[in-house]
Order: structure tokens, then sequence, then C-alpha cells
């Protein structure tokens, strides 16, 4: 029975995966609200998938839409990982997800099967699965691992996620699931001013991504605006609902990672502190700055968690957004049935075992292009370029997202620097993390 985790952490292992970074997997489970589409940001989005590097081992297969900087594939080597073959389809279409090009892609799909048909302990590993993933492993004779497309359409929708929260008697944030702006308006006046006087309030979408979706409200009288606004984007929507809850003052942000096999074992594993801004993931801290307790805590909800999603049919990854607060654990915020950005950096800790982890990521727009030499020049000069001997420094583990896309009609560069800072102790990881932020609100 294949097992995911074991494969990833046992050296012997000679099972052979197929890696597939299909980052927006959402939109074609769930009839989302994605907002005015800016199609530059979406490219450097895509190119996200390079982070699937972190995970890989010499013997699997990646399919990218772009050839990763030599230089960042260097880099990796370098620093101890190792480096699949990398397949590149043949069009370069934006506008279609990596899973359209690989079907369209005759070439591509001739080489899988014959890497399926050479190994048979060949399996397809992709961030989500939706109906495209199970075409391309029908096609290629792939082992699929991860669930239907239609169990994770049901799993990613908050809403659900917090009937499954209540079902295992975990702790929930008070508020209640409304229909109607007059609803939220009325959960509103309750959450701040009835019954439970909380200073802040957040409605959430049932099944919004990447902090989309999400709507604090930190004044009354920015409560009209956002119903208006909400009011406008619900008008395709039919029966939208939205999740009313009360704004937590919290001690730690976790997310934690969930590993189902097939034979429904439960292996709960990296749990890590979320960094947050509102609330957009902007980062994470490894190991996770929490109490012993704590751990084996999230380590029993996530097992509960798990053979709850078993016995829907779930199998495969899936990504649990959590928070402490003063007094408890509140063990779902939401749950990603899919890889998230936090899936990647799984086995860091295991890797820089003498180090304070955090990673970061800038959106950032320059006059100039910085390409992944340019970039790593500039953190060498200002001494932060990750040094082996002193094994501290930044190292920037994504070489496409870098600012080197060109906005002609703005004049500008528009790039994600995703980083791994690394520090002996919290010190000098703080002091790391404040010049990095310096230069990187510098660059022009």
């Amino acid at each position: 029975m294949f097992d995911l985790i074991k494969s990833l952490t046992n050296k012997e292992d000679n099972t052979r995966i197929v890696w597939l970074c299909n980052i927006g997997a959402e939109k074609y489970w769930n009839k989302l609200n994605m907002g005015i589409s800016d199609k530059q940001e979406d490219i450097v989005v895509s190119h996200i998938e390079e982070m699937n590097l972190l995970l890989c081992r010499s013997q699997d297969v990646i399919v990218l839409r772009e050839s990763p900087d030599e230089e960042f594939l260097r880099t990796l080597i370098k620093l101890g990982f190792q480096i699949p073959r990398i397949l590149i389809p043949n069009c370069s279409d934006d506008a279609k997800s990596i899973s359209e090009l690989i079907l369209n892609d005759e070439n591509i799909i001739n080489i899988l099967k014959d890497i399926s048909n050479k190994c048979k302990e060949t399996y397809f590993v992709p961030y989500a699965v939706t109906g495209f993933e199970e075409e391309i492993a029908d096609l290629c004779n792939l082992k699929l691992i991860g669930a239907p497309s239609n169990i994770n359409a049901k799993i990613n929708n908050k809403i659900f996620n917090k009937s499954i929260a209540k079902q295992l008697k975990f702790n929930v944030c008070t508020g209640k699931t409304c229909e109607s702006i007059d609803e939220i308006r009325e959960e509103y006046y309750n959450l701040t001013e009835k019954n439970n006087n909380f200073n802040k309030v957040i409605i959430k979408e049932p099944c919004g991504a990447s902090g989309k979706g999400l709507y604090i409200i930190d004044d009354k009288n920015k409560l009209e605006g956002i119903l208006r606004l909400i009011s406008r984007l619900a008008r395709n929507i039919e029966n939208p609902q939205w999740i009313v809850e009360g704004w937590y003052n919290k001690k730690t942000d976790v997310n934690y990672q969930i590993y189902i096999s097939e034979d429904g074992n439960v292996n709960v594993f990296s749990i890590k502190e979320q960094i947050l801004k509102d609330t957009i993931y902007i980062g994470s801290r490894i190991p996770c700055n929490i109490s012993y307790e704590k751990i084996e805590e999230y380590k029993k909800c996530g097992t509960d968690i798990g053979k709850y999603l078993f016995n829907l049919g779930f199998t495969g990854v899936a990504g649990v957004d959590s928070f402490i607060t003063e007094d408890d654990i509140i063990p779902i915020i939401e749950i990603n049935g899919r890889f998230t950005l936090s899936t990647y950096l799984s086995f860091l800790e295991e890797k820089f075992r003498e180090n304070i982890i955090t990673t970061r990521y800038f959106k950032v727009t320059t006059n100039n292009q910085y390409d992944y030499t340019k970039l790593n020049e500039l953190l060498y000069k200002n001494d932060l370029l990750y040094d082996d001997n002193k094994k501290e420094g930044v190292i920037i583990y994504t070489s496409k997202t870098l600012p080197v896309h060109f906005i002609e009609k703005q004049n500008h560069y528009l790039g994600r620097i995703f980083a791994l800072i690394l520090g002996k102790d919290d010190t000098a990881l703080d002091k790391y993390i404040d010049r990095l932020e310096n230069l990187i609100k510098d660059l022009d």
C-alpha cells in the first residue's frame, strides 16, 4: 500500500512519483467569486509550481510550465535537494491550466504512459484533484493519489468544515451561517452589541481560496458598504450562503497537514505556525513555537479529522488551518482537501536541523528586472545570502515568480519573492527578517 509520507522520508524507497502543482484548482470544484481577474498576476501565481521541487526525489518526474532558472536548480542541488526529470509542455498558453496543457500535449502523454509501463510503482500526485487530473491518470495509466474531484468539492467548503468540527465536538468560533444580507446584518449586531461584544467580525464566502471571499469589519461604519459589495457579487450565485463569526484575539495561527492512505491510516505531520497579514498567508515558522501538550492535542484532532474524512471517501493530503486563543485551540477554521503552499515546506525541518526557519513571501513591483542570479547577488552584497558555513541566511526557493514579468501598460515588473530565512536562534532570525524586509522594500 503506497504511503506518500513514508515514500518521501525513506531513502531506500523505490517508488516513482509524477508531480503536478496545478494551483488554482478550486475554481473547477465550486462556482467561486474570483473577483476581477488580473491576467499578469495569474501568470506569476502559476509559477509557484516550482516550490514542488522541494519535495521531489531524483527518480521522480515533474511537469512544469517552464524550465526553472539553471542557477536556481544548481542552488537546490548544492543545498542537498534532488532534481527530478522535468517535463515541459510544448504549448505555453497562460490562459489554460497546466493540466489542460498536458492533455493537449501528445508527447507528454506518451512519456507518462511509458514511465507508468516501465515502473509499476508509479504514482500521480497533483496539488489537487479535478476532472482534468482524473483524465490524465486514466490516459496515462497512472495511479492517482487523492480523492475523486466531487469529494474534494464537498470538503473544500467552510460551512461543511464547521459542521465537521461540531460533529467532532471541537471548539468552534462564535457565529452562524447566514442566507441573506439581512441575516448578515443581524448577526453582525448580535456579535458586536447584543451578546458577545466582539470588536471585529469576519464574513466568509464558503468556497473562497487564497484569502479571497473574506471580509473583515472592524468599524460598523464599514458594514453597509461591504454588504452592498457582497450583495452585488452574490447576484449570479444560486442559494448564496456566508459564515459570519466574531474575530478572536489569537496567540498563534497554526496549519497542520494530514495524509490519509487508501487503507485509512492517518498521519498528522508538519505542524507549523502560520504568519498572516490580516487573512492572507505570508509565511510559516518551523518548528512551531507551541508547547508539547498543544502539539499532542493537534495530533489527536488531526487523527479524528482524518478518520472522519476517510469515511467520506477522502484520501490523500489535506491542510487544516486553525488558531490558538488565550484559552483554547480552535482546531478547524478551514480544511483544504488538497496540498497548500505549506505542504511543500513540510520536510525542511529535517534538512536544516540546526536552524529555526521562517518562510516569507513578498508581492513586489519593480522598475528593474530581478532574475534569480541578480537577486542572489543583491542578497550576497548585503550579507543576507545563505552561507553553508554559518548555516544561516536567506534562500530564494522559486525562480520564475520573481519580478521578471514586464507589464507594459504599467511600465514595471511584477513578481513574488518566496524566501526561506534560517537562523541559529530567534535573535539571529529576527535580524535576517528585518534586513530582508528592508531590502525588498527598497527594490527599485
